[in-house]
């Protein structure tokens, strides 16, 4: 079940990081990524709150609470650099390595707070790595005006913030169900907004970008959904590995409409990906 809940949270979030980039690319004014990334995480919160009841919390406690508003807080920054990095720089580049180092910080935290992995599991982690690595080469350079240093600086800011957010849900409890997905929204909505707003970049959409950001944004709060459950129920690094595999459908997303090329390595780590998902469901 938990290896499940990661791969529908791995496959709508690299569903919805490929739109978040085609967002800002049709409004094309990279000031304005704070507006969209409010409008989608806006709509993630409708979607997670009218969850709720669906599946109330047992329990929702204070300490809860507090690890639920940390991630809302990693996720609100995440979201518009997200937008930014899929929009200015090379997909086949961006997403991978927001997957990589998403994948990176909970292996390395996961264990400091309590996690154990079976050997197969270690060994999908093992695999997992490299497999995410290998999706990220590209030998090519940005043509949206992204040059490749920052284009990688600005993807392994944003996988800091996404692998927060895992270690933060981990520490949540079962008890507290989806609970913590709709306030993490909350706090994700509220911050993106008071940025906007604070900033002067509360910009007006245009339709034909605001559409892409709003179904991206729905497809993100399934992702949350099942990734919460995923993070309660599972060791944080193992279920952070398969969710950190994401990459592949953005990457094959941009492939198939965009005509961005995939190279031989990249297939390699595909394979790499797949055989890693294999021995976390055994394991």
């Amino acid at each position: 079940m938990v290896v499940g809940l990661a791969i529908v949270a791995a496959a709508t979030l690299g569903a919805a990081d490929y739109l978040a980039g085609v967002a800002l690319r049709r409004d094309g004014r990279t000031e304005s990524a704070v507006t969209y990334a409010a409008a989608s995480v806006f709509v993630g919160l409708v979607i997670v709150v009218a969850a709720v009841p669906l599946a109330p919390p047992d329990h929702f406690g204070r300490t809860d609470l507090l690890w639920s508003i940390a991630a809302g807080v990693a996720i609100g920054l995440a979201v518009p650099l997200v937008m930014v990095g899929m929009s200015k720089g090379p997909i086949a580049v961006v997403a991978p390595v927001i997957g990589l180092v998403s994948l990176a910080v909970p292996a390395i935290v996961g264990p400091l707070v309590g996690d154990q992995l079976s050997n197969l599991e270690l060994s999908g982690l093992l695999m997992a790595l490299p497999a995410t690595a290998m999706v990220a080469t590209s030998p090519r350079s940005s043509s949206r005006g992204l040059s490749i240093p920052w284009a990688l600086l600005l993807a392994a800011a944003t996988g800091c913030l996404f692998g927060s957010a895992a270690i933060f849900f981990g520490q949540t409890s079962q008890d507290s169900g989806i609970g913590p997905a709709a306030a993490a929204q909350v706090m994700a909505s509220v911050l993106l907004v008071s940025m906007a707003v604070s900033t002067g970049r509360l910009l007006r959409p245009t339709r034909h970008a605001l559409k892409p950001a709003v179904l991206g944004g729905g497809l993100a709060a399934v992702a949350a959904l099942a990734s919460v459950l995923a993070y309660q129920r599972g060791p944080v690094a193992v279920v952070a590995a398969v969710v950190g595999l994401r990459p592949g459908l953005t990457v094959l997303l941009a492939w198939f409409l965009i005509h961005e090329r995939i190279n031989r390595i990249q297939l390699v780590g595909f394979a790499l990906g797949v055989g890693a998902v294999m021995l976390f469901a055994v394991g």
